[in-house]
């Protein structure tokens, strides 16, 4: 079956965060701003995970459940097939959503006070949740080598030696900066944090999300005998669902797993979330090859376009997700300036680099998971208004 991602999905009308709030990131949008910033897809869920809702509506009842042998099944057999990667049942944990997980993480497995290390420029709920259960961040800011990005490690050394640090949160593959880590890279990460008693939490929501040539791994697929790596995997990113909330983190340490369920209470994930995931991971491969196509053509489009048309501005195609990062410093604004130029000029909503810590200054993420004909007006848009 061929797949349709030209196709306009019109979100009005469907409370969709991404096209109907906008004001909660900016306030000078209207209803002709297009929107390239909360990452949420604007294609339509594959077919068979739409249907096995639908079959699920058909029973009449929506009330309290739970995943079954089946849900767990598809799950496995998905990490298996995927990233060749053994997972067990019992260690599968639901959450609503990973940064729900991760808040759990830090509540149940660190103390008041402790460090939590992260990685800037990186999805900034890691420091809102940092911030909120009172924990300290401690930031292992990436290496930009001319737009490739790498870890310091010796700087994560240091930090990983101090006792009062108990946790890193590693983003792999790296949102914003698309970076896909390579096992030697992995391995030194998780050696540095093994050796320390450093709990590595591992969030690999955009796993599924590649370019073509690239394969991510699992980290904690690469130490099967160690329990205090935890990921987290979630099938919103994959297949467009993030409105399902629902996400499977994998935690093998029993200590852990019952720290964790002190503070999260019994499982009980909607019923048509579970539907979804099941028909998503059993039926929606053939799906997300297309997809990733698609994305890819993206991808190649934007760099041709940007080099042409936005000539200043410096982008490397990622190695992971469907999120652009592009350093726009050249162009000689600060960030409020170009954050008015970009809003009110070129009427388009992008997520300044610098809510990504200030390692982001002077970039914008952008959403290119959109229909092509999306992306060549908006970045129309921005080229008109950096040239006029």
């Amino acid at each position: 079956m061929n797949y349709d991602f030209d196709r306009i999905i019109d979100k009005k009308g469907t409370n969709s965060v991404k096209w109907e709030l906008m004001e909660l990131l900016a306030k000078d949008t209207d209803k002709d701003t297009l929107a390239f910033w909360i990452a949420d897809m604007d294609f339509m869920c594959p077919p068979p995970l739409l249907e096995a809702i639908k079959e699920r509506t058909d029973k009449f009842t929506l009330g309290y459940s739970m995943a079954d042998e089946k849900y767990h099944e598809a799950v496995c057999n998905w990490m298996e097939r995927r990233f060749s990667w053994n997972i067990n049942a019992p260690d599968i944990f639901i959450s609503p959503g990973v940064v729900n997980a991760i808040k759990n993480l830090i509540l149940s497995l660190t103390e008041a006070g402790n460090g939590i290390i992260i990685q800037n420029p990186v999805y900034y709920p890691f420091s809102a949740i940092i911030k909120q259960t009172e924990r300290t961040l401690v930031n292992n800011a990436l290496i930009n080598n001319d737009g490739f990005y790498e870890i310091d490690f010796q700087d994560l050394q240091l930090k990983a030696k101090n006792p009062t640090n108990k946790m890193l949160l590693l983003c792999s593959p790296h949102n914003p900066v698309g970076r896909v880590w390579t096992e030697q890279e992995l391995r030194q990460v998780a050696e540095i944090c093994l050796e320390n008693d450093v709990i590595l939490v591992s969030d690999e929501i955009h796993f599924d999300l590649l370019r073509k040539g690239v394969t991510h791994i699992p980290l904690a697929r690469l130490y099967p005998e160690e329990d205090t790596i935890i990921t987290c995997t979630a099938p919103s990113k994959t297949f467009n669902t993030a409105g399902l909330q629902i996400s499977n983190i994998i935690i093998k340490n029993k200590t852990f797993q019952r720290k964790w369920s002190d503070i999260t209470g019994p499982e009980l994930p909607s019923p048509l979330a579970l539907a979804a995931v099941k028909a998503a991971y059993n039926k929606g491969e053939e799906w997300l090859e297309q997809l990733l196509v698609y994305l890819d053509e993206n991808f190649s489009f934007m760099d041709h376009y940007i080099k042409e048309k936005i000539p200043k501005a410096k982008f490397s195609i990622p190695q992971g997700s469907y999120l652009a990062w592009i350093d726009f410093s050249p162009y000689g604004y600060d960030d409020k300036e170009l954050d008015r130029i970009l809003i009110k000029e070129a009427n388009v909503l992008l997520e300044p680099g610098t809510i990504f810590g200030p390692e982001g200054s002077g970039f914008q993420r952008i959403n290119i998971a959109c229909p092509k004909t999306t992306l060549q007006q908006g970045l129309k848009r921005i080229s008109t208004a950096l040239h006029g």
